[in-house]
Protein backbone atom coordinates (compact mmCIF):
# COMPACT_ATOMS: atom_id res chain seq x y z
CA UNK A 1 0.00 0.00 0.00
CA UNK A 2 1.64 3.66 -0.73
CA UNK A 3 -1.06 6.43 0.60
CA UNK A 4 -3.54 5.50 2.40
CA UNK A 5 -6.95 7.34 3.29
CA UNK A 6 -8.87 6.92 6.65
CA UNK A 7 -12.11 8.00 7.15
CA UNK A 8 -13.62 7.74 11.01
CA UNK A 9 -9.76 8.38 11.96
CA UNK A 10 -10.85 10.01 15.71
CA UNK A 11 -13.23 6.63 16.46
CA UNK A 12 -12.14 4.17 18.70
CA UNK A 13 -11.41 1.68 15.48
CA UNK A 14 -9.94 4.63 13.80
CA UNK A 15 -7.32 5.63 15.57
CA UNK A 16 -5.88 2.35 16.70
CA UNK A 17 -5.84 1.76 12.83
CA UNK A 18 -4.26 4.89 12.56
CA UNK A 19 -1.67 4.01 14.62
CA UNK A 20 -1.85 0.60 13.39
CA UNK A 21 -0.76 2.05 9.46
CA UNK A 22 1.92 4.73 10.66
CA UNK A 23 3.49 2.06 13.00
CA UNK A 24 4.30 0.39 9.85
CA UNK A 25 5.70 3.15 8.03
CA UNK A 26 2.75 3.79 5.69
CA UNK A 27 1.62 6.75 4.17
CA UNK A 28 -1.64 8.00 5.93
CA UNK A 29 -4.55 10.53 5.25
CA UNK A 30 -6.94 11.13 7.37
CA UNK A 31 -10.67 13.13 6.85
CA UNK A 32 -11.53 15.13 9.77
CA UNK A 33 -14.50 17.23 9.92
CA UNK A 34 -13.29 18.79 13.49
CA UNK A 35 -10.01 20.23 12.71
CA UNK A 36 -9.71 20.67 16.95
CA UNK A 37 -8.80 17.34 17.00
CA UNK A 38 -5.65 17.17 14.86
CA UNK A 39 -3.92 17.04 17.95
CA UNK A 40 -4.77 13.49 18.31
CA UNK A 41 -2.61 12.20 16.09
CA UNK A 42 1.73 12.70 14.54
CA UNK A 43 3.09 15.68 13.01
CA UNK A 44 3.65 12.77 10.14
CA UNK A 45 -0.36 11.84 9.54
CA UNK A 46 -1.97 14.42 6.91
CA UNK A 47 -4.83 16.30 7.98
CA UNK A 48 -7.09 16.84 5.00
CA UNK A 49 -10.57 18.88 6.18
CA UNK A 50 -13.65 18.12 5.04
CA UNK A 51 -17.30 16.55 5.98
CA UNK A 52 -18.35 13.41 4.54
CA UNK A 53 -22.02 14.37 4.29
CA UNK A 54 -20.82 17.52 1.83
CA UNK A 55 -19.59 16.09 -1.34
CA UNK A 56 -18.15 19.25 -2.08
CA UNK A 57 -16.07 19.54 0.61
CA UNK A 58 -14.29 15.91 -0.23
CA UNK A 59 -13.10 17.07 -3.73
CA UNK A 60 -9.52 16.52 -3.36
CA UNK A 61 -9.73 13.53 -0.87
CA UNK A 62 -8.84 10.88 -2.35
CA UNK A 63 -6.38 12.59 -4.71
CA UNK A 64 -3.07 10.05 -5.25
CA UNK A 65 -4.70 7.58 -2.86
CA UNK A 66 -4.27 4.11 -3.36
CA UNK A 67 -6.15 2.37 -0.70
CA UNK A 68 -9.18 3.52 1.27
CA UNK A 69 -10.41 2.36 4.70
CA UNK A 70 -13.77 3.66 5.34
CA UNK A 71 -14.96 3.59 8.79
CA UNK A 72 -17.03 6.81 9.71
CA UNK A 73 -20.40 6.83 10.51
CA UNK A 74 -23.02 7.23 12.94
CA UNK A 75 -23.39 4.57 15.68
CA UNK A 76 -26.06 5.73 18.28
CA UNK A 77 -28.95 3.32 18.32
CA UNK A 78 -31.62 6.08 19.28
CA UNK A 79 -34.64 5.67 18.02
CA UNK A 80 -37.44 7.67 15.88
CA UNK A 81 -37.64 9.65 12.31
CA UNK A 82 -34.45 12.30 13.65
CA UNK A 83 -32.35 9.28 13.92
CA UNK A 84 -33.19 7.16 10.95
CA UNK A 85 -32.17 10.59 8.83
CA UNK A 86 -29.07 10.30 10.46
CA UNK A 87 -28.20 7.22 9.88
CA UNK A 88 -29.12 7.32 6.35
CA UNK A 89 -27.23 10.75 5.22
CA UNK A 90 -24.22 10.01 7.33
CA UNK A 91 -24.02 6.02 6.72
CA UNK A 92 -25.46 5.70 3.35
CA UNK A 93 -24.93 9.02 1.53
CA UNK A 94 -21.82 9.69 3.67
CA UNK A 95 -20.66 6.34 2.01
CA UNK A 96 -21.72 6.67 -1.32
CA UNK A 97 -20.06 10.47 -1.46
CA UNK A 98 -16.56 9.08 -0.31
CA UNK A 99 -16.89 6.37 -3.53
CA UNK A 100 -17.72 9.13 -5.88
CA UNK A 101 -14.78 10.34 -5.17
CA UNK A 102 -12.51 7.60 -4.61
CA UNK A 103 -13.43 6.67 -8.12
CA UNK A 104 -13.12 10.11 -9.58
CA UNK A 105 -9.38 9.31 -7.86
CA UNK A 106 -9.04 6.08 -9.53
CA UNK A 107 -8.42 4.35 -6.12
CA UNK A 108 -7.45 0.41 -6.11
CA UNK A 109 -8.74 -0.53 -3.12
CA UNK A 110 -11.68 0.29 -1.03
CA UNK A 111 -11.97 -1.48 2.73
CA UNK A 112 -15.59 -0.39 3.99
CA UNK A 113 -15.96 -1.37 8.02
CA UNK A 114 -20.06 -2.39 8.54
CA UNK A 115 -21.54 -4.39 10.80
CA UNK A 116 -23.26 -7.38 12.05
CA UNK A 117 -26.45 -5.51 11.98
CA UNK A 118 -26.30 -4.89 8.24
CA UNK A 119 -28.19 -8.19 8.79
CA UNK A 120 -31.48 -9.71 10.70
CA UNK A 121 -30.67 -10.45 14.10
CA UNK A 122 -31.25 -14.97 14.57
CA UNK A 123 -30.83 -17.09 17.47
CA UNK A 124 -28.50 -19.27 15.11
CA UNK A 125 -24.79 -18.78 14.46
CA UNK A 126 -24.58 -16.35 11.53
CA UNK A 127 -22.33 -16.79 8.59
CA UNK A 128 -21.88 -14.59 5.04
CA UNK A 129 -24.72 -17.15 3.53
CA UNK A 130 -27.59 -14.92 5.87
CA UNK A 131 -28.96 -12.01 3.84
CA UNK A 132 -32.16 -11.35 6.55
CA UNK A 133 -32.68 -7.81 5.95
CA UNK A 134 -32.45 -5.85 9.62
CA UNK A 135 -35.08 -3.70 11.06
CA UNK A 136 -33.08 -0.77 12.29
CA UNK A 137 -32.08 2.49 11.03
CA UNK A 138 -28.62 1.62 11.60
CA UNK A 139 -28.39 -1.57 10.38
CA UNK A 140 -30.76 -0.38 6.64
CA UNK A 141 -28.47 2.18 5.90
CA UNK A 142 -25.26 -0.26 6.61
CA UNK A 143 -26.81 -2.99 4.27
CA UNK A 144 -27.63 -0.50 1.59
CA UNK A 145 -23.90 1.39 2.27
CA UNK A 146 -22.41 -2.41 1.87
CA UNK A 147 -24.57 -2.81 -1.68
CA UNK A 148 -23.55 0.43 -2.63
CA UNK A 149 -19.63 -0.74 -2.06
CA UNK A 150 -20.10 -3.66 -3.84
CA UNK A 151 -21.27 -2.44 -7.17
CA UNK A 152 -19.35 0.29 -7.42
CA UNK A 153 -16.54 -2.39 -7.25
CA UNK A 154 -18.08 -4.02 -10.05
CA UNK A 155 -18.88 -1.13 -12.13
CA UNK A 156 -15.20 0.30 -12.16
CA UNK A 157 -12.97 -2.32 -10.89
CA UNK A 158 -12.06 -0.87 -8.10
CA UNK A 159 -11.19 -4.12 -5.41
CA UNK A 160 -13.61 -3.74 -2.67
CA UNK A 161 -14.07 -5.97 0.68
CA UNK A 162 -16.76 -5.41 3.41
CA UNK A 163 -15.80 -6.40 6.68
CA UNK A 164 -18.61 -6.93 10.00
CA UNK A 165 -16.94 -7.08 12.83
CA UNK A 166 -18.42 -8.40 16.00
CA UNK A 167 -18.67 -6.07 19.16
CA UNK A 168 -15.24 -4.44 19.49
CA UNK A 169 -13.20 -4.56 22.56
CA UNK A 170 -9.98 -2.86 23.49
CA UNK A 171 -8.51 0.34 25.58
CA UNK A 172 -10.42 3.24 25.32
CA UNK A 173 -13.56 1.31 24.08
CA UNK A 174 -17.21 2.72 24.03
CA UNK A 175 -20.79 1.95 24.51
CA UNK A 176 -22.03 -1.08 27.04
CA UNK A 177 -18.86 -3.33 27.42
CA UNK A 178 -17.13 0.12 28.79
CA UNK A 179 -20.05 0.83 30.53
CA UNK A 180 -19.81 -2.26 32.65
CA UNK A 181 -16.31 -2.25 33.22
CA UNK A 182 -16.48 0.90 34.77
CA UNK A 183 -19.85 -0.22 37.01
CA UNK A 184 -17.84 -2.91 38.26
CA UNK A 185 -14.81 -0.92 39.40
CA UNK A 186 -17.17 1.27 40.97
CA UNK A 187 -19.29 -1.54 42.79
CA UNK A 188 -22.48 -0.96 41.25
CA UNK A 189 -22.84 -3.70 38.88
CA UNK A 190 -25.07 -6.17 39.57
CA UNK A 191 -24.28 -9.57 39.55
CA UNK A 192 -25.89 -11.60 36.59
CA UNK A 193 -27.18 -14.81 35.79
CA UNK A 194 -25.67 -17.37 33.46
CA UNK A 195 -28.21 -17.37 30.47
CA UNK A 196 -27.24 -19.37 26.97
CA UNK A 197 -26.80 -17.36 24.57
CA UNK A 198 -23.67 -16.20 23.47
CA UNK A 199 -21.89 -12.97 21.41
CA UNK A 200 -18.88 -13.00 19.54
CA UNK A 201 -16.57 -10.44 19.75
CA UNK A 202 -12.77 -9.47 18.47
CA UNK A 203 -10.18 -7.03 19.46
CA UNK A 204 -9.42 -3.94 18.10
CA UNK A 205 -5.99 -4.68 17.24
CA UNK A 206 -7.28 -8.19 15.25
CA UNK A 207 -9.94 -5.85 13.32
CA UNK A 208 -7.47 -3.85 11.86
CA UNK A 209 -5.01 -6.66 11.22
CA UNK A 210 -8.19 -8.11 9.42
CA UNK A 211 -8.38 -4.80 7.53
CA UNK A 212 -5.12 -4.89 6.59
CA UNK A 213 -4.85 -8.59 5.33
CA UNK A 214 -7.87 -7.55 3.19
CA UNK A 215 -6.29 -4.54 1.60
CA UNK A 216 -3.36 -6.91 0.75
CA UNK A 217 -5.30 -10.08 -0.70
CA UNK A 218 -6.92 -10.27 -4.01
CA UNK A 219 -8.79 -12.83 -3.03
CA UNK A 220 -10.55 -10.15 -0.76
CA UNK A 221 -12.33 -8.68 -3.81
CA UNK A 222 -15.99 -8.43 -3.93
CA UNK A 223 -16.11 -10.11 -0.37
CA UNK A 224 -17.93 -9.64 2.93
CA UNK A 225 -16.20 -10.95 5.93
CA UNK A 226 -17.48 -11.43 9.67
CA UNK A 227 -14.86 -10.80 11.94
CA UNK A 228 -14.74 -12.68 15.28
CA UNK A 229 -12.01 -14.02 18.06
CA UNK A 230 -13.64 -17.15 17.74
CA UNK A 231 -15.14 -17.11 20.97
CA UNK A 232 -18.60 -17.33 22.20
CA UNK A 233 -19.22 -15.31 25.39
CA UNK A 234 -22.15 -14.91 27.56
CA UNK A 235 -23.00 -11.96 29.34
CA UNK A 236 -21.89 -13.90 32.71
CA UNK A 237 -18.56 -15.28 30.71
CA UNK A 238 -17.64 -11.27 30.36
CA UNK A 239 -18.85 -10.69 34.17
CA UNK A 240 -16.42 -13.44 35.40
CA UNK A 241 -13.71 -12.03 33.50
CA UNK A 242 -14.11 -8.39 34.58
CA UNK A 243 -13.96 -9.48 37.99
CA UNK A 244 -11.19 -11.94 37.76
CA UNK A 245 -8.89 -9.01 35.87
CA UNK A 246 -9.48 -6.53 38.54
CA UNK A 247 -8.74 -8.88 41.58
CA UNK A 248 -12.68 -9.03 43.03
CA UNK A 249 -14.21 -11.57 44.70
CA UNK A 250 -17.35 -13.02 42.95
CA UNK A 251 -20.38 -12.72 44.68
CA UNK A 252 -21.87 -16.37 45.63
CA UNK A 253 -25.64 -15.03 44.37
CA UNK A 254 -27.01 -13.05 41.07
CA UNK A 255 -29.59 -11.11 40.47
CA UNK A 256 -32.56 -14.06 38.35
CA UNK A 257 -33.69 -12.82 35.19
CA UNK A 258 -37.02 -12.48 35.86
CA UNK A 259 -35.65 -9.48 37.78
CA UNK A 260 -33.59 -7.90 34.75
CA UNK A 261 -37.10 -8.65 32.96
CA UNK A 262 -39.31 -6.68 35.06
CA UNK A 263 -36.67 -3.66 35.17
CA UNK A 264 -36.75 -3.34 31.61
CA UNK A 265 -40.63 -3.60 31.33
CA UNK A 266 -40.81 -1.05 34.12
CA UNK A 267 -38.36 0.99 31.65
CA UNK A 268 -40.73 0.82 28.41
CA UNK A 269 -43.58 1.72 30.51
CA UNK A 270 -41.93 4.93 31.85
CA UNK A 271 -40.82 5.77 28.36
CA UNK A 272 -44.23 6.20 27.17
CA UNK A 273 -45.24 8.49 30.19
CA UNK A 274 -42.32 10.32 29.87
CA UNK A 275 -41.40 10.24 26.58
CA UNK A 276 -37.80 10.36 27.56
CA UNK A 277 -35.27 6.71 26.96
CA UNK A 278 -34.90 5.07 30.47
CA UNK A 279 -31.11 3.26 31.38
CA UNK A 280 -32.40 -0.22 31.05
CA UNK A 281 -35.20 -1.37 28.67
CA UNK A 282 -36.16 -3.58 26.25
CA UNK A 283 -33.32 -2.72 24.23
CA UNK A 284 -30.63 -3.25 27.14
CA UNK A 285 -32.12 -6.38 28.01
CA UNK A 286 -31.79 -7.17 24.54
CA UNK A 287 -28.15 -5.96 24.80
CA UNK A 288 -27.07 -8.14 27.68
CA UNK A 289 -28.92 -11.37 27.74
CA UNK A 290 -30.00 -11.60 23.31
CA UNK A 291 -27.83 -14.05 21.14
CA UNK A 292 -25.67 -12.39 18.89
CA UNK A 293 -23.11 -15.23 17.27
CA UNK A 294 -21.07 -14.90 13.90
CA UNK A 295 -18.56 -17.33 12.08
CA UNK A 296 -15.52 -15.68 10.59
CA UNK A 297 -14.72 -19.29 9.05
CA UNK A 298 -14.71 -17.23 5.32
CA UNK A 299 -11.89 -14.90 6.46
CA UNK A 300 -9.64 -17.54 7.95
CA UNK A 301 -10.10 -19.61 5.17
CA UNK A 302 -9.15 -17.24 1.95
CA UNK A 303 -7.27 -14.75 3.94
CA UNK A 304 -5.71 -17.33 6.52
CA UNK A 305 -6.72 -14.27 9.00
CA UNK A 306 -6.27 -15.72 12.77
CA UNK A 307 -7.08 -13.75 15.98
CA UNK A 308 -4.35 -13.33 18.25
CA UNK A 309 -6.38 -11.52 21.24
CA UNK A 310 -9.30 -12.49 23.29
CA UNK A 311 -11.10 -10.90 26.24
CA UNK A 312 -9.24 -12.32 28.86
CA UNK A 313 -5.40 -11.63 27.46
CA UNK A 314 -6.79 -8.02 26.87
CA UNK A 315 -8.59 -6.99 29.83
CA UNK A 316 -5.30 -5.94 31.71
CA UNK A 317 -4.48 -4.08 29.57
CA UNK A 318 -7.95 -2.32 29.03
CA UNK A 319 -8.16 -1.82 32.57
CA UNK A 320 -4.36 -0.31 33.14
CA UNK A 321 -5.55 2.18 30.16
CA UNK A 322 -8.76 2.98 32.04
CA UNK A 323 -6.73 3.59 35.17
CA UNK A 324 -4.09 5.94 33.72
CA UNK A 325 -6.89 7.80 32.21
CA UNK A 326 -8.61 8.06 35.43
CA UNK A 327 -5.41 9.42 36.96
CA UNK A 328 -4.91 11.78 34.16
CA UNK A 329 -8.13 13.21 34.74
CA UNK A 330 -7.90 13.73 37.97
CA UNK A 331 -10.33 10.95 39.36
CA UNK A 332 -9.72 8.62 42.05
CA UNK A 333 -9.89 5.00 41.02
Amino acid sequence: MSKILVTGATGFIGKELVAYLHGRGHEVRVLLRDQAKSSLFPREIEIYPGDLCHLGSLANLCTNVQTVFHLAGYAHANRGPHFASLHHEVNFKGTENILHVAVKAKVEKFIYFSSVKAVADHKATLDETWEMQPTSPYGRAKRAAELAVLETGKQYAMSVSILRPALVYGPDWKGNLATMLKAIIKGYFLPIPEVKHFRSMISVNDICRAAVMAANNPAANGKTYFVTDNIPYSSRDIYLLMMKALGKRIPAWHVPLNAFKLLAMAGDLLEKVVHKPMPFNAETLDKLFGQALYSSKRIQQELAFEPKDTLETMLPFIIKCYQQTEVKDGKQY
